[in-house]
């Protein structure tokens, strides 16, 4: 690629799989890549080489180590590396790079093929032109907002305010062209995997034919693609090659392996988190302040709030008081593995009102990357997620009396909680 003739030769990176591994990061709980379902070793490893690249600010062109040293820092066999760096490379987070001066080489992410990812991820699931007009309004009314928030002068984070923006007014642009072509559907058959990452290895592409095995309804719905013996015969090749790409498809949470006589690979609807995290290790990419990013989320969150408050019926009320309550049973049993993914329940409960899958990807992808900043500090997330059961009530009792006006004003009432008590924990922006 072009861009590779700009990677520094001899600088490296360590990854500090230490920490890694001990899972300081929140991102993945934010997002929601840690609840449900079990993953594998390489999913876990290319995940945390992510995240551990997202906090580190990106040290884009820097090399994470070679093969044989990432094995032993990460204590897995080579095969398994082997499994993460094809992950990563279908992502365009990194890239192996043979030779002495080789490795692990972190990429600068492409902001098209990001935008592209959010662009199939939207139209597997079928979002409507509908959808896109509030979706097109929320992100307006977001840069009134902002705008009229800004001091006088114009510097650094205004531009960052629009980057962003930018960016996902670009994916709703690109949705609204997609859905008006008579083969938009058709042509978005690989899921949220780009075709051009796909085809630049052998598992890309065996990952490739596996997608086109079936519609994107009937791969939603789970369908059996076969026993590992049984597809390494068909697509004619090696376990190893076929493990990687089983691996990239277990990655985006788009299928996966189940043991035992008469099961194997099983198709399954993709995880938002993952193409959440993508557009995290974008903006890390980019350079872009967390702190842009935070305000455009609290913004974008009133207007959804506001947007759900219209749309709010009395089973919608119910689901938001059930989430609510059960973060509160989890808070009164002093669980703390169990609180975090309470919060961010209730958290979907209240957005999944609007019933705007995606303004749910673009908010979901928002929160992602100032959390991975925040180290696991016990003290303070106790106290943030007692603050947010508080402060989401108010949000509820707006959306049982459809009040914009109330809903609005809880939402920015809730942010303002959670911003002020952050501010009160002094290291809770350390690394």
């Amino acid at each position: 690629m072009k861009r590779d003739a700009c990677l520094p030769e001899r600088t490296s990176y360590m990854l500090a799989p230490a920490r890694v591994a001990n899972d300081d990061s929140i991102l993945g709980d934010v997002i929601g890549e840690r609840r449900g379902g079990t993953e594998k070793g390489a999913c876990r490893v290319a995940r945390r080489i992510e995240e551990s690249l997202i906090a580190s600010g990106w040290p884009r062109g820097t090399s994470c180590g070679s093969e044989q040293a990432l094995a032993e820092s990460f204590g897995i066999g080579r095969a398994v590396i082997r499994e993460v760096v094809r992950i990563l490379e279908v992502r365009g987070t990194a890239r192996m790079v043979r030779g002495p001066r080789g490795g692990l080489r972190v990429l600068e992410v492409d902001p098209d093929h990001t935008a592209d990812s959010l662009v199939r991820f939207a139209l597997f699931f079928g979002v409507t032109e509908a959808q896109l007009g509030e979706a097109e309004k929320a992100l307006r009314c977001v840069r009134q907002d902002l705008g009229a928030r800004k001091p006088p002068q114009t510097g650094q984070v205004d531009d960052q305010y629009t980057a962003v923006l930018e960016f996902f007014d670009g994916v709703v642009c690109s949705l609204e062209r997609m859905i008006r072509s008579s083969d938009g559907s058709a042509a978005f058959s690989s899921v949220l995997l780009i075709p051009e990452n796909l085809r630049r290895s052998c598992a890309g592409k065996i990952a490739e034919r596996m997608l086109l095995e079936c519609t994107a309804e009937q791969w939603a719905r789970g369908h059996r693609l076969g026993s590992e013996e049984d597809l390494c015969f068909r697509y004619g090749v090696h376990r190893d090659a076929f493990r990687q790409a089983v691996r990239i498809l277990e990655s985006a949470g788009a299928a996966e392996t189940f043991c035992g006589r008469g099961h194997g690979l099983v198709s399954q609807a993709p995880r938002t988190g993952s193409v959440a995290r993508l557009v995290s290790c974008l903006f890390a990419s980019s350079g872009v302040d967390p702190q842009a990013v935070m305000h455009v989320f609290q913004q974008l969150n009133v207007e959804i709030v506001s947007l759900a408050a219209i749309k709010a019926s009395p089973g919608n009320c119910e689901e938001v008081a059930q989430a609510l309550g059960k973060l509160e049973e989890a808070l009164d049993g002093r669980d703390p593995s169990g609180v975090l993914p309470r919060v961010f329940e209730v958290e979907e409960a209240i957005v999944s009102v609007a019933a705007n899958p995606i303004l749910q990807l673009f908010v979901q992808s928002l929160r992602g990357y100032p959390s991975a900043q925040i180290p696991r500090n016990v003290a303070l997330l106790d106290a943030m997620n007692r603050q947010f059961l508080k402060l989401s009530r108010p949000i509820l009792d707006a959306f049982r009396a459809n009040s914009v006006q109330a809903a609005s004003c809880a939402q920015k009432a809730r942010a303002r909680g959670l911003a002020c008590l952050s501010d009160a924990f002094p290291d809770s922006t350390a690394g």
